[in-house]
């Protein structure tokens, strides 16, 4: 999920290349899929929760400052739990991470965590 498709050319003077440019936002990237995958971490403020203790909607703020806000799908089955989330990243582009539906065993217990997509 590059950021930005980056040309080679002198860039400011610099010894950068489009190359390193592109591993930069590939790394930056992948980050920014990890921190997505626990939402709880960038909560900013005040949370809205069900009856049942799930967090279904906050605002968000990323380790750079960036805001963003949360949405949570809560379990029927599993009260207080998530099975599916969307959190944004505001900017130019704004992005999406989206983690789909997850399946859970009798017990509760996730079995299958599809892929977090990014739009």
């Amino acid at each position: 999920m590059p950021l930005n498709d980056w040309a080679n050319g002198v860039i400011g003077g610099t010894p950068l290349s489009a190359d390193r440019l592109n591993e930069r936002d590939s790394m930056l990237a992948d980050s920014l899929v990890q921190l997505a995958r626990n939402p709880d971490a960038l909560f900013s403020g005040s949370v809205v929760r069900d009856s049942n203790g799930a967090a279904t909607s906050a605002q968000v703020e990323w380790p750079d400052g960036v805001a963003g806000t949360y949405s949570g799908t809560a379990s029927v089955t599993w009260p207080g739990a998530i099975n599916s989330y969307t959190i944004t990243r505001v900017g130019t582009p704004t992005l999406t991470f989206t983690q789909p539906m997850v399946t859970r065993n009798s017990d509760g217990a996730i079995t299958t965590r599809p892929a977090i997509t990014v739009t």
